[in-house]
């Protein structure tokens, strides 16, 4: 525009009526653009997994019920006081049936059934549930009921209920679970919630009613706002798979190229037609026609997905700018203003792509904020953006898609305030002519841009979490083989209802929520109600063709135990005593808690020690109180330690003697047989697990190796060579003591010990930089996150030193920290620390991070050449980077000594190859890894959080922790040179390559 502007002035061929003309066109229509509003389309996600087990039909878990009464109702509810902002919903359909489940009466969760029992008809088995489980409620609420307080600290302490504690606690979890606007409305729930204590059995049965009531309304409010245009409803397809995987598992590494793929075969196109069709003809059931778009599950697209959708009459999609930027298009206000899309055979799927960080903001960040200045910084945010894109796209619309059901709760005033604000300041905007909010549906026709290959991703970026850490890969693998027992029962001309239905398990199998909670990437890995509920699912795909389900799905899915300290190296002197204590100093302890307890006669072990030496494992086991080791000579006992293999598959799913999985597959047994110590000593067999059968796999080279000396307590020593284990390979292992083929106690209780055996350094030492103790502040005021997952609150990001070895075709570097830790059970080994290192070697470079993130800037006179990023999980960290912006995870690997307390990184010398003398300049810097944060940095805030470190003085503040600089200060004096919009400016610290 601007060129025709001003060439008539240059020119002038028609005369100057002709330019003037011409000129006040164009000033009208630039006038126009600058008053046009940016249009605002909001999507709140509305989805829960499925709760019913298949196996005894009963519902489990209660949150359907719970959003049911709190945010589905009051969301659509609320916006009925805003008749003139438009907002859109997807409600998935495992999600609708349960509601349509509940208000038939088919769906009573566990909560709701010992909720309508009366306190003395509990069993005592029920009465420890409501113990354990009614206090699943954001602990704000809990802060608001002094009764609740009192029953919270009364569990604390260990104390036993009373009918009426009990009465009491699930009187207030059921009534604080509904929206207070409700409660508010209904003098009896009102009431309740000022008497706050001694409630009947009445009283429950009113709320439990109450529920009902509010869930009914949800479809009748949601039709009704769709009817009068006020909303847009969407769907998934029907389970919520991540599509793309269900196409091709190549969808994984495509999404990332370091995530390592299942080992069955993954190429299901018919699977993910049906989930399609299925969400489609599920919505039209209830709402009686079908929507015009989707929300893809977990926001996972890729260009085969978008195809198939378009083959199947979907209109439109909305996902996370991450896939534009996969798509090749950079990720700026201009590009995620405009609407895109993918042809197939003549049919278009238009394509939103949500802004992350506004969306995020609202999930995330604004819950811990008054309500007034979280929504004028959202307010000023997307003014900002109509600055910046409304005269090039008078049209834009800005997509803000998110979870609409679990931030609320994080809230104060369960988010009422802050929803009603922002409807309200959105509201004043519209009437000012500056925003306007729409459905998607009526922004279809804007002219879009055409994708060329749409970029595969999530809303995450990737699918690391769903796939990619062995956990995740071995439940695709699970399911892929029972998918394959289906297809082989139907191609053997088995009874088609039988295969049918089998089928239908395997698409609710296929549902992302399992997979999210497999891994060590989630808030709690491996929730054992999820990977129970998978693992019935899938026997009862093998139990409906009439087949035994195989052991694997017997066998727990459990993240590590968190012992007291890291598995080190010790050399005790063996002799079944404590004397003196401090030899098994750099041991784990693992207290087994029930033991601790007394709860049982049979809760007879303590605690576990666990340390290693270059050549052996060392096992301390100590018994309860008042007893000593050889109390249990002669009387048939005999002491298991179940480990993994290395480098095998399958295994038992129980230790002999009992029927409860230890939460990992046992494929070695290292048996001592109490009865055979003789003069306070003993020699460990080893049994090794295969066909189904424990079958004796002891080896006479390593016999004076293994030993156990039996007094005070149980010292074992067993040889690497005997747990069939080499250095940098990780085991999994618990204690059992059996008795008479019974097994008494175990030690963990369901979740394994892990030990990690050092890796061997190999290599010549070529450079060494050590770095001040004590100095992980960042610019000298940062604390510690207040999470127990933080403890020892220390150590864990001070770099102590950064070595560089010559490892031939690598480079081996090595960072020293003072502590280590893996509470998450990174794969790599440690959970905490993240690392970026930038290396200037050459002309030419950039002085900005490769990614939004650190929050530094690198100094003009040393730009940087290549990054290298390490983390404890690959999808994190394990990238080398160079500054045209690309990066590959080829010729790095990233691993660690949690003994030593190292991060290791191996870099191929294509990448970095310095000649002698070279000037070569390092910046290494250390944050705390957060999944979640911007590039996998936790961010600083003022004051420290459960997950946030504290300390910065305002937004620019760095998000590094500690600084890679052998002189003290000078890190402080560089991190601390921030604010007005700037970032610190880092030196690096040069040298000559030796």
């Amino acid at each position: 525009m601007r060129a025709w502007l001003w060439k008539p002035f240059q020119e002038e061929p028609y005369g100057g009526d002709t330019v003037k003309k011409r000129f006040w066109a164009a000033v009208f229509l630039l006038a126009t653009g600058l008053a046009q509003p940016l249009k605002v389309a909001i999507l709140w996600h509305q989805h829960q997994p499925p709760y019913e087990n298949p196996l005894t039909g009963q519902y489990e878990g209660p949150w359907v019920r719970m959003h049911g009464v709190n945010g589905y109702p009051w969301m659509a509810e609320v916006l009925l006081e805003f008749p003139e902002v438009k907002v859109s919903f997807d409600y998935t359909s495992t999600l609708l049936k349960q509601i349509q489940d509940y208000l038939s009466g088919k769906a009573k969760d566990a909560y709701w059934r010992v909720s309508e029992k009366p306190a003395g008809a509990l069993t005592p088995e029920e009465r420890a549930f409501v113990v354990e489980r009614f206090f699943d409620i954001n602990p704000r609420f809990v802060a608001e009921s002094p009764r609740y307080q009192e029953l919270q600290a009364k569990r604390n302490r260990g104390e036993a209920f009373t009918d009426q504690d009990l009465t009491d606690l699930r009187v207030l979890w059921n009534l604080l679970w509904i929206n207070r606007d409700y409660i508010a409305k209904d003098p009896r729930l009102r009431a309740l919630r000022e008497k706050d204590r001694g409630f009947s059995q009445e009283d429950l049965n009113y709320v439990l009613k109450k529920h009902l009531e509010l869930m009914a309304t949800i479809l009748p409010l949601h039709r009704t706002l769709w009817e009068r245009g006020q909303i847009d409803l969407l769907t998934t397809p029907y389970y919520h798979p991540i599509l793309p995987i269900l196409l091709d598992k190549e969808a994984i590494r495509e999404s990332n190229p370091t995530l390592a793929l299942p080992k069955e075969p993954i190429a299901w196109p018919e699977d993910a037609r049906w989930q399609v069709r299925s969400g489609k003809a599920y919505f039209r059931e209830l709402f009686g026609r079908e929507p015009l778009g989707m929300w893809p599950p977990e926001g996972a697209v890729s260009q085969k997905a978008a195809e198939l959708y378009a083959e199947e009459g979907i209109g439109f999609l909305v996902t996370d700018e991450a896939v534009l930027g996969k798509s090749g298009l950079p990720v700026n206000p201009l590009t995620l203003t405009r609407p895109y899309h993918v042809e197939k055979d003549g049919k278009r799927l238009v394509l939103f792509f949500r802004h992350r960080d506004l969306s995020d903001r609202i999930g995330f960040r604004y819950s811990g904020m008054p309500a007034e200045e979280a929504v004028e910084d959202f307010i000023a945010s997307l003014l900002e953006i109509r600055r910046q894109v409304i005269r090039e796209n008078p049209e834009a619309v800005l997509t803000i898609a998110l979870d609409g059901e679990n931030a609320w709760e994080h809230y104060p005033e369960n988010g009422n305030t802050f929803r009603r604000l922002l409807y309200k300041r959105l509201s004043e905007e519209q009437a000012k002519g500056t925003l306007k909010t729409v459905r998607f549906s009526e922004v279809l026709d804007l002219p879009s841009v055409a994708l060329p290959r749409l970029g595969t991703g999530g809303w995450t970026g990737d699918f690391a979490m769903w796939a990619g850490e062995p956990e995740e890969n071995e439940a695709w693998d699970r399911l892929s083989r029972a998918r394959q027992a289906v297809v082989a029962y139907r191609e053997a001309g088995g009874d088609p209802k039988v295969a049918e239905r089998a089928m239908g398990l395997i698409y609710a199998a296929q549902a992302s929520d399992w997979f999210w909670w497999y891994g060590q990437d989630t808030g709690f890995p491996n929730n054992p109600p999820f990977d129970e509920g998978f693992r019935a699912l899938l026997r009862a795909v093998y139990e409906a063709l009439g087949r035994k389900p195989p052991e694997e799905l017997f066998i727990a899915v459990r993240p590590p135990a968190a012992p007291q300290g890291t598995p080190g190296r010790i050399r005790p002197r063996l002799d079944g005593r404590v004397d003196p204590p401090e030899e098994w100093k750099g041991a784990a302890y693992l207290p087994d808690l029930e033991g601790t307890a007394m709860q049982t006669q049979d809760d007879l072990l303590r605690g576990v020690y666990l340390g290693f030496d270059e050549q052996n494992v060392y096992l301390r086991v100590d018994l309860r109180e008042g007893m000593r080791a050889t109390d249990l000579l002669g009387r048939g006992f005999r002491l298991h330690v179940y480990a993994t293999t290395p480098g095998e598959e399958g295994g038992a799913a129980f230790p002999e003697g009992s029927r409860a999985s230890l939460g990992f597959p046992l494929q070695q047994r290292i048996t001592l047989d109490l009865d055979q110590v003789r003069d306070g000593e003993g020699v460990p067999v080893r049994y090794a697990y295969r066909d189904g059968a424990w079958v004796l796999a002891t080896s006479p080279a390593d016999l004076r190796g293994r030993r156990a000396y039996v007094g005070e307590v149980v010292e074992m020593r067993l040889p690497h060579t005997t747990l069939r284990a080499e250095p940098g390979d990780t085991l999994r292992l618990a204690v059992v003591l059996e008795r008479e083929g019974r097994v008494v106690d175990t030690a963990p209780d369901a979740h394994p010990l892990a030990l990690s055996l050092p890796q061997r350094l190999a290599g010549k030492e070529v450079l060494a930089i050590p770095d001040p103790e004590g100095d992980e502040h960042g610019p000298g005021t940062y604390t510690y996150p207040k999470d127990n997952a933080f403890a020892p609150f220390q150590g864990l990001f001070d770099l102590l030193e950064m070595r560089i070895l010559d490892s031939g075709a690598t480079w081996t570097f090595v960072f020293s920290f003072k502590e280590m830790t893996n509470p998450w059970g990174a794969p790599a080994g440690f959970s905490h620390q993240l690392l970026n290192v930038y290396l200037d070697f050459k002309d030419g470079g950039r002085t900005d991070p490769f990614a939004k993130g650190a929050k530094v800037a690198f100094d003009p006179e040393h730009p940087w050449d290549l990054f290298l990023k390490a983390a404890g999980w690959p999808q994190y960290g394990q990238r080398v980077g160079f500054p045209d912006g690309t990066d590959t995870a080829d010729g790095i690997t990233v691993g660690s000594n949690p003994a030593d307390k190292q991060v290791i990184v191996q870099l191929d010398k294509k990448h970095f190859n310095p000649a002698p003398g070279q000037r070569v300049c390092f910046y290494v810097l250390v944050g705390s890894q957060d999944g979640y944060g911007p590039d996998h940095f936790r961010p600083v805030a003022k004051e420290a959080g459960p997950w946030n470190l504290g300390g910065a003085e305002n937004e620019d503040a760095p998000l590094v922790v500690d600084y890679l600089w052998p002189e003290e200060g000078v890190q402080e004096a560089m991190l601390s040179r921030y604010g007005g919009g700037r970032h610190a400016v880092l030196k690096p610290y040069c040298v000559a390559w030796p």
